[in-house]
Protein backbone atom coordinates (compact mmCIF):
# COMPACT_ATOMS: atom_id res chain seq x y z
CA UNK A 1 0.00 0.00 0.00
CA UNK A 2 2.76 2.50 0.87
CA UNK A 3 4.58 1.57 -2.06
CA UNK A 4 1.43 2.41 -4.47
CA UNK A 5 1.26 6.10 -2.71
CA UNK A 6 4.90 6.61 -3.21
CA UNK A 7 4.62 5.93 -7.15
CA UNK A 8 0.94 8.00 -6.88
CA UNK A 9 3.52 10.90 -5.41
CA UNK A 10 6.36 10.37 -7.64
CA UNK A 11 4.26 10.53 -10.77
CA UNK A 12 2.56 13.58 -9.70
CA UNK A 13 5.66 15.47 -9.17
CA UNK A 14 7.37 14.35 -11.84
CA UNK A 15 4.09 15.65 -13.72
CA UNK A 16 3.93 19.15 -12.04
CA UNK A 17 7.60 19.47 -12.75
CA UNK A 18 6.59 18.42 -16.77
CA UNK A 19 4.05 21.23 -16.65
CA UNK A 20 6.11 23.71 -15.11
CA UNK A 21 8.84 23.38 -17.35
CA UNK A 22 6.71 23.78 -20.57
CA UNK A 23 4.75 26.52 -19.33
CA UNK A 24 4.48 29.08 -21.96
CA UNK A 25 4.99 31.72 -18.70
CA UNK A 26 9.06 29.97 -18.58
CA UNK A 27 9.28 29.22 -22.62
CA UNK A 28 11.12 33.22 -22.99
CA UNK A 29 13.28 33.13 -19.56
CA UNK A 30 14.60 29.18 -20.22
CA UNK A 31 15.54 30.82 -23.93
CA UNK A 32 17.56 33.37 -22.50
CA UNK A 33 19.44 31.05 -19.91
CA UNK A 34 20.13 28.63 -22.55
CA UNK A 35 22.08 31.18 -24.58
CA UNK A 36 24.33 32.30 -21.71
CA UNK A 37 27.20 30.48 -22.47
CA UNK A 38 27.58 31.61 -26.20
CA UNK A 39 27.15 35.36 -25.02
CA UNK A 40 30.04 35.15 -22.62
CA UNK A 41 31.89 33.54 -25.47
CA UNK A 42 31.24 37.23 -27.87
CA UNK A 43 31.35 39.04 -25.00
CA UNK A 44 34.96 38.32 -24.27
CA UNK A 45 35.65 37.19 -28.16
CA UNK A 46 36.65 33.71 -27.55
CA UNK A 47 33.95 33.15 -30.35
CA UNK A 48 36.03 33.89 -33.29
Amino acid sequence: MISGIFTIVAFLSYVGIAVWAWSRRNRERFADASRLPLADDIATGAGK
